[in-house]
């Protein structure tokens, strides 16, 4: 765990933001990469993917504002918009970047889903390097593992031995560890990665049409939530799942439910031409 990689002067550079950074830096790459490919500015995808990395942090730090409201106050308006401190729902992230992504283009008189076919299969690669970051932060830890061979124990300091240390009566209060969680965020980083792979072989099929890439992306993102969140171990709110599915699941849910209706939809349309 090491939430804080190293310190220039008083300034701490965090893993957790440096991994997003480096995740974000790589995509826009691959992006501008396959941009050329098929006529449009490279600077345009540079402009437009800091703008829309910037309003997906903004959706999804009121996302947590919402759902977390116990953890904020008006008398500390500064933690509101202090992300250092982590506390980001990607699930609200989504609404916001693609609603500027959308606006973007229209305002530049270009079609949205053909732009969305080229940029949104690189998503899940920027969001596993964000996963990454989450381990060595050591938030987003999955349930108490006890003789799983890959179980992890986090250190002194970290969410996860804070929340055993008043969860469990068994916890020695002078432990130097936690007790053994799933690595829920490799498990993540796993199946981003598998997404990744999929969604660029999806492409290269004959079965491709224009639009196919987001509504693919929400299904697969959709079933790989679900899944981690059986796994997860840090107190995800139940309430909109009635105390039986936590709320991310719900989320995941009504993702996978739009992606599979939208999928059908846009795949229904005869009228456009094939992606290229």
């Amino acid at each position: 765990m090491y939430p804080v990689l190293f310190h220039i002067g008083p300034i701490n550079i965090y893993m957790y933001g440096l991994m997003i950074a480096i995740g974000f830096l790589v995509t826009v790459f691959l992006i501008q990469r396959d941009a050329r490919k098929i006529g449009v500015d490279p600077k345009l995808v540079g402009e437009m993917g800091f703008w829309t990395l910037l309003w997906g942090i903004i959706g999804a730090r009121l996302a947590h504002i919402i759902m977390y409201p116990e953890g904020y106050s008006w008398t500390d308006p500064i933690g509101w918009i202090n992300v250092s401190r982590g506390g980001l729902v990607f699930q609200g992230a989504i609404p916001t970047a693609l609603g500027y992504v959308y606006w973007g283009l229209k305002k530049r008189g270009m079609a949205f889903w053909p732009k969305a076919d080229l940029a949104v299969p690189y998503v899940p690669l920027a969001q596993a390097f964000g996963r990454v970051g989450c381990f060595f932060y050591g938030c987003c830890y999955g349930r108490r593992a006890d003789g799983l061979p890959w179980a992890v124990c986090f250190p002194a300091g970290s969410p996860a031995y804070s929340d055993h240390s008043h969860r469990y009566p068994d916890f020695a209060s002078d432990a130097a560890w936690s007790f053994p969680v799933h690595p829920t965020q490799l498990y993540s980083v796993g199946l981003l990665f598998l997404i990744f792979g999929i969604m660029l072989l999806f492409r290269r099929t004959r079965f491709v049409f224009v639009g196919h890439a987001l509504p693919l992306y929400l299904m697969l993102y959709g079933v790989k939530r679900f899944i981690v969140e059986c796994f997860r171990g840090d107190g995800n709110p139940t309430l909109l799942g009635f105390g039986l599915l936590t709320n991310q699941q719900v989320f995941s849910l009504l993702m996978l439910i739009v992606g599979v209706g939208l999928f059908l939809y846009l795949r229904a349309r005869r009228d456009v031409a094939p992606a290229t």
